[in-house]
């Protein structure tokens, strides 16, 4: 699963804009860095309106149309891609409300006996890393928000998790905001491992309060 994220200063309006092409600026176009982000946070995410790319900050654990309690969000941070098309709350979805969540990184844990260990991933040449994802309006709560898209982990995640998030190529950003589902698809599959490195980092990260650059530094 994807539980953790990490966005630091690097990802300022321009590189929101060179990653995902965007033209016209959003509201609040510098967005703070969050080192821990954690389901419920509010983030930048980029979707289709109106036929144009637009970002904006959607809460974290999908609420779909149909919720009266925010507490579901908690069990919809993530959906699987290889079952998407089979559940009522991620179907309906899939034609015009897919969307890109730009991050610097994500956290996963990989248990060590009793405890668990802690990882930064990022992609190995430094770019934000472009996570395909869907989202929905909850008009009733009045609540924009969106879940992570996993699939089945390549060679070097699996030595740390059994699932990874579905991560785009820039050059494929368009294709899965705008083109039709059955073309869109295929690009709902694991990257390669040597397009990520991994490192350990601090336990603190797990206490969702802790929110530091210190966070997304290696440890030995």
């Amino acid at each position: 699963m994807c539980g953790r994220k990490f966005s630091d200063e690097s990802l300022s309006w321009s590189m929101y804009r060179e990653q995902l092409k965007l033209f016209t600026a959003p509201p609040a176009s510098n967005f703070a860095p969050n080192y821990n982000i954690a389901p419920t946070h509010m983030v930048p995410v980029c979707f289709m309106e109106d036929g144009e790319k637009v970002l904006r900050p959607l809460r974290w654990g999908l609420l779909p149309s149909w919720a009266k309690d925010v507490k579901i969000g908690y069990s919809m941070i993530n959906a699987k891609a290889e079952t998407v098309e089979e559940k009522n709350s991620f179907a309906p979805l899939l034609k015009a409300h897919r969307c890109v969540i730009p991050v610097s990184g994500f956290f996963e844990w990989k248990r060590k006996g009793k405890s668990k260990q802690p990882f930064a991933i990022r992609r190995q040449n430094g770019e934000p890393i472009l996570l395909a994802g869907l989202w929905t309006q909850n008009r009733m709560l009045g609540i924009d928000s969106y879940t992570v898209l996993t699939t089945q982990p390549n060679d070097l995640m699996a030595e740390i998790h059994n699932r990874m998030p579905v991560i785009l190529e820039r050059e494929d950003v368009d294709r899965w905001l705008d083109a039709a589902w059955d073309e869109a698809q295929g690009l709902a599959i694991r990257v390669q491992s040597d397009f990520l490195r991994t490192y350990t980092v601090s336990s603190d990260v797990g206490n969702v309060r802790n929110n530091s650059p210190d966070l997304i530094e290696p440890v030995l």
